[in-house]
This record gives C-alpha cells, structure tokens and sequence, in this order.
C-alpha cells in the first residue's frame, strides 16, 4: 500500500454499530476517518460499504510478536509437546521430514518435556548428514545438530560467546542459549517474505504491530521498510530494537518504538549498567520495554526503572509472574504491562509441573493489573505463541489450560477488557479500547454481527473486513457486509 494509494481511496461506511450500540457513517478519505454522523450522502467518487447494523471495531493490534521469525514458523517442523509428545514421537517426526525434502530442517516450539537429552548428539542419531536446528519454545536456545555446526565455519582457535555450551571434554553440546543475534550473522540469508503472515493477520482483524525483537537494527529496519514498500505486509509497523535505531526517522507505516533489553535471571547485569541504558534510551526520546519471565527479572527492572526514572511509556513485556508487591511498584512508577494471557490456554498444564506453586496465582494475571492501576495490553510473542488475538481474549476470560484447569479465577477480565488488550494505540499501549473518532487513521475491523455476539463469542470467524489507514487489506468472501 502507497501513500498516494490510500490517499485517493474513499469510502461511506454505512449503518455500523459502535461498541456504544449506536450505529452511524463514516466517511472515510485520505486513508483517515473525515466525517461521523448518523446519516451521511454518498459521494459520486466513493465506494459503499454496508455495514448492516453489525459492528466496528477499532482494528486490532499485536503489541508484541517477531516477525520474520514466525514468517520462519510457518515453514518450520513443529517440536513441542502439543505435537509430540515424547522422545520417540519427535524422532519419527524429524525422520519423516527428512524423507519429505532434502532441505535443512529447521524446528520450533521444543520443549524439554518432549525430550530432556536433546543435544547435538541426539541430533546426530535421527540425521547426522543434514543440517538440523531446533528452537526451543522460549527462544532462549537453539539446539543444532553436528552438520549445523560445521556450518557455522567455526575456526580451531575462535574465542566463541558464552551461550555456546561446552560438555566436560571441552566439546561443544550444540546448545546455544541466548545468542540469536550472533547465530544470525552465521546464517545469513534471504529473509522470508511476510505476504503470507500478513494476510493471516489482517484475516484476524490486525491492522497494526510492534516487532519487538531485541536485535533489531538497522538492518532489520531496511528489510521491513522493503517488505512494506513491496507491498508483501500491510499493516502498519512499529519496531523495537537496539540502539542503533536512536536517529531513525519512521512515517505513519513504520516508525520506531522502545529499546528493547532482555533479561536472563541466570544472569542478570549489573543494577547500575542496566539503569544506565534505560537512561541512554530516555535521553534520546525512546521508551524501553524490558523482558520479564520470572518474579526476580521483574524486581530487578523495576529497581532499575525506579533508579533511572521513568518514561510515560515504558514497558514491562510479559510479566509472567508479578504478585501484589510488584503490581503496587508497577503502578507508582506508570509502567504498562504487555501480556500473554494465551499463554494459560497453551501451556498451563506444563506450567502446572514446571512453576513454582507459590508463583502460579500470579501468572500472567489480568484483573489483578487493571484493579492495581497498571495500564494492560496484550501480544502474541509470536511466534512462541499462537497470532490469534481473539483466542488470547477468550484467555483472558476464563483462563482455563487445555486440560480444563483454571487458574486464578480472580484474574478473569470481562469480554470487553479483553478486547481493550488488543484494541488501544499502537504508541500507546493498555489505554483501553480506542473510540472511533473523526481525525484518526481508518484502521478498522468490520464483523458480520452485533457487538453482542462479538463480546459473546470473541471469534476470529466473525472478521468481515479489516482497513489499515483506509485500504482494505482483508475482504472475506461471501460475506453479507
């Protein structure tokens, strides 16, 4: 999509229902939102569309994903537990693959629930002539079999990272932990188109996203920049990254959000040099988001946030863990938090075994951040979990795992919570559900029911259209609007 495309498309959105219950026009040109009244003429230069009473949306936006690595996904071997199950099962599957094509396999979504020997000698075993890489569901480690390795063209006397994990002999186990950045740069090649991922999304009602990789460089603002000037993604963008991105000038379909920074608990920064890069990003007008997983992660950045000061915008990703403690820390300093609350669904039953007892009440809670003051938003972390927004909603209200288990029935948001999560500003995050208003870009999602039946049944099925800046970028077919 061009500039001069959407600024020479109009519409009349006939007769659609606001979350209010009141169904009005909208004229939408020049890619925004020009007029709003119960009843407005057609112009001659414009196209009609009816909405027939069902509802509008503000289009939907994925606060927290990887793009190039779900684009990746997709062509992937699928390696959790929800698709083998065991030892045995992951053997057969990597086998299979192996018969299908001659091409490096390339897996995602392992667990160590599946298999708690994988290493590069267990790789070796189901193919030893084949490069095979597995990422683990975290995206903390990648296991690489010994053809993987050789491909790294590693030298004899290579200072290699720590991350690179070494046996008692000295000999390197295959496992990499934490070094997708360095891997990359072995592996360089083509990046995978985002046609394809983009049109799910939009199918979904997405018209915007926050690439919040922790490398994202200058680099990888160029090849988004290219995918969106192609044409392949249509939504808009806005990037994370590392400092590298401090001087970008962005527009209205890419710009450039937080520093990204990363936290391990195994191995934390010191307070003051972490403090000091929160400060380095606020000096050059940019927010951060900082990974948080584990009850430490999330008090050691919220000790170096309190240290820095904060920025109105400054993120806590994930917050997997955060009991009440935290929540109070968490609205003193004015920090949004960005959620997962599929995450239950996915993979509550492992997190029954995996996590601590005392710290199940407070994983990926909801409620409790609203009811504390803490601004809410909501991401996939795809692709570590599914794109699907409206089933991270349903998450979010009854927060049951696949088993039927339900955790902390006080953390259940209302339908229309859950919708806020995906349904406030792409800069802004966890302000709640944006009301569709005359001056703003026209990034709609139009469904073919009622709010009733949207809040009801939270279904990505109910998607009719989705606009991005006033370009339609999903039109399902048959549809009655």
């Amino acid at each position: 999509m061009t500039a001069a495309a959407s600024a020479d498309t109009r519409f009349l959105i006939r007769q659609a229902q606001l979350v209010s219950g009141e169904c009005v026009d909208l004229r939408i040109a020049g890619g925004r939102i020009v007029e709003k009244a119960n009843q407005l003429l057609l112009g001659g230069d414009e196209r009609l569309i009816d909405a027939a009473s069902c509802a509008l949306l503000p289009g939907l936006h994925d606060h927290h994903l990887h793009l190039f690595a779900t684009a990746s996904a997709g062509a992937s071997v699928r390696c959790g537990p929800e698709d083998v199950a065991d030892e045995e099962a992951l053997f057969k599957c990597l086998r299979a693959q192996l018969r299908r094509n001659a091409d490096p396999i390339r897996g995602v979504g392992f667990h160590e629930s599946v298999c708690e020997s994988l290493d590069r000698h267990w790789l070796d075993r189901c193919c030893d002539d084949r490069i095979v890489r597995i990422q683990h569901r975290s995206g903390m480690m990648w296991v690489f079999n010994s053809a993987a390795i050789a491909a790294l063209k590693l030298s004899s006397d290579e200072v290699l990272p720590e991350g690179a994990e070494r046996d008692a002999h000295g000999q390197l186990t295959g496992r990499f932990i934490n070094l997708d950045a360095w891997l990359g740069q072995r592996f360089q090649g083509p990046r995978q188109s985002l046609a394809s991922l983009s049109a799910q999304l939009a199918s979904m009602g997405i018209s915007a996203v926050t690439d919040t990789g922790v490398n994202n460089n200058l680099a990888t603002w160029q090849s988004l920049s290219e995918q969106l000037e192609s044409g392949y993604f249509r939504q808009r963008l806005l990037v994370m990254g590392n400092n590298a991105l401090h001087n970008i000038v962005g527009n209205e379909r890419i710009s450039v959000g937080a520093v990204k920074l990363y936290l391990r608990e195994a191995r934390l920064p010191e307070l003051d040099e972490f403090t000091a890069r929160i400060q380095d990003a606020h000096e050059h007008g940019r927010v951060v988001a900082i990974h948080c997983v584990t009850r430490v992660e999330l008090y050691f950045a919220l000790a170096a946030l309190d240290e820095a000061g904060g920025m109105v915008g400054d993120r806590i990703e994930h917050a997997a863990v955060a009991d009440s403690y935290a929540l109070e820390i968490l609205a003193d300093l004015g920090v949004t938090v960005v959620t997962q609350p599929h995450f239950i669904a996915e993979r509550g039953d492992q997190y029954r075994q995996d996590v601590d007892i005392d710290d199940q009440p407070f994983l990926y809670r909801g409620a409790g951040f609203l009811k504390a003051g803490v601004a809410l938003a909501g991401g996939s972390d795809a692709p570590y979990g599914a794109v699907d927004p409206w089933a991270s909603m349903k998450a979010a209200v009854n927060r049951r795992s696949k088993s039927g288990y339900t955790f902390g029935h006080q953390e259940n948001l209302s339908a229309q919570q859950a919708l806020a999560l995906y349904g406030g500003d792409l800069h802004r995050p966890g302000g709640g559900l944006r009301e569709l208003e005359v001056g703003q870009l026209a990034d709609l999602c139009l469904m073919d029911c009622d709010w009733v039946t949207v809040l009801d049944e939270l279904d990505a099925r109910h998607v009719a259209k989705t606009f991005c800046a006033g370009q339609p970028i999903y039109e399902r077919a048959n549809n009655k609007c």
